[in-house]
């Protein structure tokens, strides 16, 4: 019996509003730590970053994927079973509530704060003056009574805010688990494969435009949709703050960098050449030579070559900083004006072509439309929590000039609460 009353506990705890305070409160700071620890890179990374004892709680409770790790999916879970079971329990009493009158014969037992006030010559006035309006009138155990329940709609407002919850969180899972997000790069006349979908991106044509500081003030990138078969799906253009959409997919402009021709020669005779970008590495003839392109500066500053930089971001003297490696080992680093050549052994790397090449966020999030209907219904169930406020008025005629009164509003409203005692005092004192 004591195992069955503990269980029973358990379940019931999941109707209240405690449990989930306490639930989203632990997601919060969980969500914040997620935001202070980069998330998905390699474990040498953390390993790298962090204390060795950190990087290992870090990869224990999978806190470099914390999204997708375990206690976290069971943390929203059961945060969403608490949202679903507090809004099954409470929708039959709110739907009531919001749409019908309560019973005022029982509800008339349960008041004892009525006010005792003086004779009313003119209700339909004095309902009006307090904000009412109409009313509605019954008789009760002999005695006349009129009564009014204004905005009770107002009542839905928390049940649809806890609602919109839960559908926002399901829609963010959804989108989770069947859109994706990836990051691709390329200069013009590339093709991007899309490594979780049928579609390809071709670069058109990318162009950065810089205010007169030399800061950039757009990155515009003209590409092209291709199908798996290499038909033309859509054109179009993304740009920072303005992607390009198709379909269920938005590309967004999200940054940008240099890369050159990088050629490389054996022996003097040609033997591979790649696009290579800013950070990549130039790896070949069976991880023997290698090259790092580690950073561009496209018009060098000549006048301080132990402090690289560049004056301005046109390609007016560029210079290249690389790292060569051979057999493992890194031989030699320095900086190379393009075209020169860089040579160990029997290798021979050229750079030329430089150009800048685009950084494009792809994005597919079939649950927009979902979390979309969670805002609305969001804002809806704000709107009647903040601005609709239930209030209820009952008048009571007895024998004689005997009346009382009852009013009460759900949520605390002072210029109301003053307007009401004004009224309510004049009509006691006459």
């Amino acid at each position: 019996m004591k195992k069955d009353n503990i269980f029973k506990r358990i379940i019931k705890s999941f109707y209240t509003m405690k449990v989930g305070i306490i639930l989203l409160v632990v997601i919060a700071l969980a969500s914040l730590i997620g935001t202070v620890i980069p998330q998905g890179n390699d474990p040498s990374f953390y390993r790298h970053t962090y204390s060795p004892l950190m990087a290992e709680i870090i990869l224990a409770f999978k806190l470099d994927d914390m999204y997708f790790s375990p206690w976290y999916l069971f943390l929203t879970g059961l945060l969403l079973i608490n949202l679903f079971l507090c809004s099954v329990n409470r929708f039959r009493p709110i739907i009531k509530s919001s749409f019908k009158d309560p019973d005022l014969e029982k509800k008339l037992v349960s008041i004892n704060d009525f006010r005792d006030i003086g004779e009313v010559n003119d209700s339909r006035k004095l309902f009006k003056d307090l904000g009412f309006g109409d009313y509605k009138e019954t008789t009760i155990n002999g005695n006349n009574i009129k009564y009014k329940f204004s905005n009770k709609i107002g009542h839905l407002g928390s049940w649809l805010t806890h609602l919109s919850i839960i559908v926002i969180i399901l829609a963010f899972g959804y989108g989770r688990y069947k859109g994706f997000d990836e990051t691709v790069y390329g200069v013009p006349g590339e093709t991007l494969e899309l490594e979780n979908s049928d579609y390809k991106i071709r670069i058109d044509n990318y162009n950065v435009l810089f205010r007169e500081d030399f800061t950039v003030e757009q990155y515009i990138t003209e590409l092209t949709v291709l199908d798996k078969d290499g038909k033309e799906v859509k054109k179009g253009t993304s740009m920072v703050n303005h992607p390009f959409r198709f379909g269920d997919f938005n590309v967004y402009q999200n940054s940008t960098g240099w890369a050159v021709d990088a050629l490389l020669f054996k022996n003097e005779k040609s033997y591979k050449e790649k696009i290579l970008y800013k950070s990549e590495v130039f790896v070949e003839d069976d991880k023997k030579i290698a090259l790092q392109l580690a950073d561009f500066y496209p018009d060098f500053d000549s006048k301080n070559p132990t402090k690289p930089r560049t004056v301005t971001p046109f390609l007016k003297h560029p210079v290249a900083l690389y790292a060569l490696f051979y057999d493992g080992e890194r031989v030699d680093m320095g900086l190379n004006h393009v075209g020169d050549p860089i040579e160990w052994e029997e290798y021979t790397f050229v750079l030329e072509n430089p150009r800048m090449f685009t950084l494009l966020q792809v994005a597919k999030d079939p649950a927009v439309p979902i979390a979309l209907v969670g805002g609305i219904i969001l804002l809806v169930g704000l709107f009647l929590s903040f601005y609709v406020n239930p209030k209820e008025m009952i008048l009571v005629e007895e024998d004689g000039n005997k009346n009382k009164i009852f009013i009460k509003q759900s949520k605390n409203d002072k210029i109301f609460e003053r307007k009401v005692n004004k009224i309510l005092e004049e009509l006691e004192n006459r």
